[in-house]
Parts: C-alpha cells; sequence; structure tokens
C-alpha cells in the first residue's frame, strides 16, 4: 500500500499575496477567539489577531482551489460541499497558536472542516518564529516560503509558534462536508 501524503505543497505567486495582503488590510481587525461559536477567547492557548475575509474574494477561490486539489491528489476523497471566508492573520511578536486541530468533533452541528487550507502571506526573512508544525507520529515543519499553499486534513493536529521577531501573515480557509461517521 502506497504511503498518502498528510498535506499538499502549492504555491501563489509572490505579487498576487501582496495585492491580496494590501486588500486585507483595508478591514478592520478583530481578536481570534476559539471554538464552533468563535465565543472563547484565551491568549494563553492563541493570540493572533484576525481579519475574515469576503466568502467570493479571488483569493480566496484560488484557495478553494487549492484545497480540492489537495483532497484529490492526496486521495483523502473527503466528500466537502462548503467552505468558509478566509481568515487573515497577523501574528505580532509573542502571539502564537497552541497545539489544536480545526475539526469540532462534539460540536453537534451539521459538518465537520475536512480540508485545511493555509497561505504564508508575508516572507519568512520578516519575521522569526512563527513557525507551522503539525504533528501526526511526530512533529513536521514544512518548509514554507512567501506564497506556499499547504493544505492538509483537518483532524491533523498543529500549531503556530511564538514570534520572535516581525510579523507573520497568513491565510486560512477550511473546506467542509457531511459529518464524519
Amino acid at each position: 500500500m502506497a504511503h498518502l501524503p498528510i498535506w499538499y505543497l502549492g504555491e501563489f505567486p509572490a505579487e498576487d499575496c501582496d495585492k491580496a495582503m494590501s486588500e486585507f488590510m483595508q478591514i478592520p481587525p478583530k481578536d481570534a477567539s476559539m471554538g464552533k461559536e468563535g465565543d472563547q477567547l484565551d491568549h494563553t492557548f492563541r493570540n493572533t489577531t484576525v481579519r475574515f475575509i469576503d466568502r467570493m474574494h479571488w483569493f480566496g477561490l484560488n484557495m478553494l482551489s487549492y484545497g480540492n486539489l489537495a483532497n484529490q491528489e492526496c486521495k483523502w476523497g473527503w466528500e466537502t460541499d462548503s467552505y468558509e471566508a478566509v481568515q487573515f492573520a497577523e501574528y505580532n511578536i509573542g502571539q502564537k497558536y497552541n497545539w489544536h486541530v480545526d475539526n469540532f468533533p462534539l460540536h453537534g452541528g451539521e459538518t465537520d472542516r475536512k480540508v485545511t487550507v493555509v497561505c504564508l502571506m508575508s516572507d519568512p526573512s520578516e519575521f522569526d518564529g512563527g513557525e507551522l508544525q503539525l504533528r501526526l507520529y511526530g512533529e513536521f515543519t514544512p518548509p514554507l516560503k512567501k506564497g506556499s499553499i499547504i493544505a492538509f486534513p483537518s483532524v491533523i493536529e498543529h500549531q503556530v509558534t511564538p514570534v520572535t521577531r516581525g510579523v507573520r501573515y497568513t491565510a486560512t480557509m477550511w473546506l467542509s462536508g457531511p459529518r464524519f461517521k
């Protein structure tokens, strides 16, 4: 049996990231929350500033294409029929997001997040720390550069380590579908 990848890597041109970032920065920022209803604030666990982008924004639609491609190419084969608006995140010095999964298995809703799609919007030379790490039978730090797209199953545990210099920007979206059975 062939090994199935736990992530998919693609890439946006840096100029597309710059254009999208200038548009995203026009949206008022919010303090990031957690939980299915977004009603939990805990800066010891997650400390991030976010902006939510219109679901039909050109950048998000391109991210959706990458998420669908990852689901196909990695042979996860999950039924997805919806997606969430892009969350544009800003991590300043000291900000982080501890180990977590993006699926909420006990939420009781009708759908589950199945594919997480993340684009690194800033150049890694502009910040230290802020690494995206995934954990499944070991910890992995994917080699991301500005414009890198990574897609992975939303049930995979991951974190963003604290930023120690500069600012890290990412765009994230989730593809969802009928509940896992």
